[in-house]
């Protein structure tokens, strides 16, 4: 039988090796016996390195786990922002578009106003305060178009942010993804690095 003894013992971790020898003419008679005693002081070194080793290991896992997680959760907001992004697109395209109906009917009543106006100088002193009232709708009409340019304009630089955001966001969005594809490769060479530890352990309890 064997027996790993540690160095409280003898000062040294050792394996002990006995073995009974046993009488030629009668295999049950046991004549003496033969012992050996190995020191394992290497073993014991290796065996430490190797569940330092994979302590350390487990540490980088856990550290692994957590940036692989946080480039997903990364990469899923992205997506999310990349999705409302095109929704204030679509926003801004259909305020654009009841721009347009707007600032036609402005010219319209422009166009009313201004031939109410001519109809009312035909009036004379009958047509003066019909008159009052087509220059005030030129004015409103006047006042529409220019509240539409500002609109426009407004609108634009909201374009020009999100053209801005989107740009950041994909280029985010590619190195979450690039993020999390290393730490994919990590972890697997992580696993190289445990399954390294179990093999230095069990060389070291062969030595």
């Amino acid at each position: 039988g064997s027996m790993e003894l540690d160095a409280k013992e003898y000062g040294i971790p050792i394996l002990s090796m006995g073995q009974p020898l046993f009488d030629l003419d009668d295999k049950d008679k046991v004549v003496g016996s033969f012992g050996i005693t190995i020191p394992k002081r290497n073993s014991m070194r290796l065996r430490n390195m190797s569940q330092r080793m994979e302590k350390n290991v487990g540490e980088i896992a856990a550290v692994v786990q957590q940036l692989a997680a946080a480039a997903s959760q990364i990469a899923s907001n992205e997506g999310i922002l990349n999705s409302s992004i095109a929704e204030v697109y679509q926003v801004s395209d259909k305020i654009e578009e009841v721009l347009g109906f707007v600032t036609q009917i402005a010219a319209e009543t422009k166009m009313l106003g201004l031939n109410a106006a001519i109809e009312a100088a035909r009036a004379g002193d009958v047509g003066r305060g019909f008159g009052v009232v087509a220059e005030e709708i030129r004015k409103l009409s006047d006042q529409s178009r220019n509240t539409v340019v500002t609109i426009k304009q407004l609108t634009d630089q909201i374009k020009e942010q999100l053209d801005h955001a989107q740009q950041v966001s994909e280029l985010t969005l590619r190195s979450s993804e690039e993020q999390a594809a290393a730490t994919q490769e990590i972890a697997a060479s992580v696993q190289e690095l445990t399954k390294t530890a179990e093999r230095l352990d069990q060389v070291a309890r062969q030595v």
